[in-house]
């Protein structure tokens, strides 16, 4: 009997089994990760177009021993193909790459792979958030001894390079000539230079850095400056404001952390039917800090944003935030 029930489940087993199989080679195509067994790979592509960034010496083959047939100047040269399993190798090995030429036809060239990538023009601003080495070339192994100190520097190239380490790299003005800044994640770039007054017309986030909204762990963290007059020197891409404060000292601000402008004071109570978020201000979806079970409230301050959605000011546990009625979850 034990011998029956046994090979009734290895036949519902092994059934079950081959049904999975089956169904799916139908859903999924062989190539696919989610079919069984391995997916096949695809080995990345060459780049198109590599800028040359010094003399580079082209050979008949994949063989430096023998005389090169000519040198090229730094210039853009296009591609072929490389040298087999190229991808593999380390930023600071070279790699074998067969390019076109116009009086040799297709030689061969050894390069190091982490110079594999195009120069492109550009016209940008960077703000240098602390010290910055610069580099000859835009690869790590060109470093100088020349460090920045923070400032708004003008890029006039990028090295677009998939292998490059944390960022590309891009070519600067600077009092040495055009020099790259390499792999640095301390500066902003593609930022606005102002140099023009700012009113702050209430109450703002002070900032010490332009992601310090992002990084409030609670509503006592935050420290606010009253309004006033600034100076804005920089805005980020993403809408912050490096400004200089009255007392001489820079810092950081953004227009939607702030009070909303037209709040008036009022004395309210409301009952909660649902648990509602704590906004710090609500001209923003963030920060949250929290929700409040469903109770009664007391607002100190209403105010309507455009959409025409009445928020509502209170005192919590949390410190003064803001709520919505309908705002619950």
């Amino acid at each position: 009997m034990r011998t029956v029930v046994w090979r009734r489940c290895a036949r519902v087993v092994l059934m079950s089994v081959w049904l999975a199989i089956f169904f799916t080679s139908i859903v999924y195509p062989e190539n696919s990760s989610h079919a069984f067994g391995p997916r096949k790979f695809e080995p990345p592509s060459i780049p198109p177009v590599i800028s040359l960034l010094e003399d580079t010496q082209l050979y008949p083959e994949q063989d430096e021993s023998v005389e090169p047939w000519a040198v090229l100047s730094p210039q853009d040269v296009e591609t072929i193909e490389a040298e087999n399993e190229w991808y593999t190798k380390e930023s600071v090995e070279k790699v074998w790459i067969r390019i076109k030429t116009t009086w040799l036809g297709e030689l061969w060239m050894h390069l190091k792979k982490e110079k594999m990538g195009v120069i492109q023009p550009i016209d940008s601003y960077i703000l240098l958030l602390g010290p910055a080495q610069l580099y000859s070339q835009p690869v790590q192994s060109s470093k100088t001894d020349v460090v920045l100190t923070p400032q708004v520097v003008h890029a006039n190239a990028i090295f677009a390079s998939s292998y490059s380490y944390l960022t590309n790299s891009y070519r600067i003005e600077s009092w040495v000539g055009d020099q790259w800044l390499v792999s640095n994640p301390y500066m902003l770039v593609n930022v606005e230079v102002l140099n023009q007054e700012m009113v702050l017309p209430t109450e703002t986030l002070f900032m010490e850095e332009y992601d310090t909204a992002y990084r409030l762990q609670r509503p006592s963290d935050a420290r606010f400056i009253l309004p006033q007059k600034v100076f804005a020197l920089e805005r980020t891409e993403n809408g912050e404001y490096h400004v200089r404060g009255e007392n001489g000292d820079t810092f950081w601000i953004h227009p939607t952390y702030a009070q909303p402008l037209g709040s008036k004071k009022i004395t309210e109570t409301l009952e909660l039917t649902k648990p509602t978020e704590l906004h710090l201000f609500p001209t923003t979806s963030r920060p949250i800090f929290g929700l409040l079970s469903p109770q009664k409230v007391e607002a100190f301050e209403q105010w309507d944003d455009s959409e025409g959605h009445r928020w509502y000011r209170i005192h919590s546990w949390n410190g003064d935030l803001w709520i919505q009625l309908d705002g619950g979850l």
